[in-house]
This record gives structure tokens, C-alpha cells and sequence, in this order.
């Protein structure tokens, strides 16, 4: 177990052994939570959304409103050049 402490604006800084034996690495999510004084750190596996992600990443998810994933794809396209 590991003291920290909590520093102005709720920053912490997590202890680099318990980050390595996590395997974590820059740029990882936590999911954090508060079970009445404890307080637990999770990691979470989130996909981030770059100007990569097209909307062919999620076929279906717009079912029936466009016609191909292309569609979708290009309305993204004119959205981002706005």
C-alpha cells in the first residue's frame, strides 16, 4: 500500500511501481469511483475518437437514416471542414 497525497485541484499522483504492475501507460483512462470512504481507481480500455473514426466504426448505429456508411462518412467529412 502506497500514502499519497491529495494536492490542490483533487490532483494525485499515482506511485510509478503501482502504475507499472497496472501496466498502465500515458494517455490510459480510470475509472474512478467512492465506495462511502474508499476510493477505487480502475482502468478503462476507451477507444478514442481521432479525425480517423468514421461512422463505418459503428455500421448501425444510424440504421435507416442514411443510406450506406459512405453516406455517413461524408456527411462527418463536411461537418469537420465547416
Amino acid at each position: 500500500m502506497h500514502l499519497i497525497k491529495l494536492r490542490s485541484k483533487n490532483r494525485i499522483t499515482l506511485p510509478g511501481k503501482v502504475v507499472a504492475l497496472a501496466g498502465l501507460k500515458e494517455g490510459d483512462f480510470l475509472n474512478v469511483s467512492a465506495d462511502g470512504t474508499r476510493i477505487v481507481i480502475t482502468a478503462q480500455e476507451i477507444r478514442e475518437r481521432g479525425a480517423g473514426y468514421t461512422m463505418s466504426d459503428l455500421l448501425g448505429a444510424a440504421s435507416g437514416i442514411y443510406g450506406s456508411a459512405a453516406e455517413i462518412d461524408a456527411e462527418i467529412a463536411d461537418g469537420r471542414a465547416e
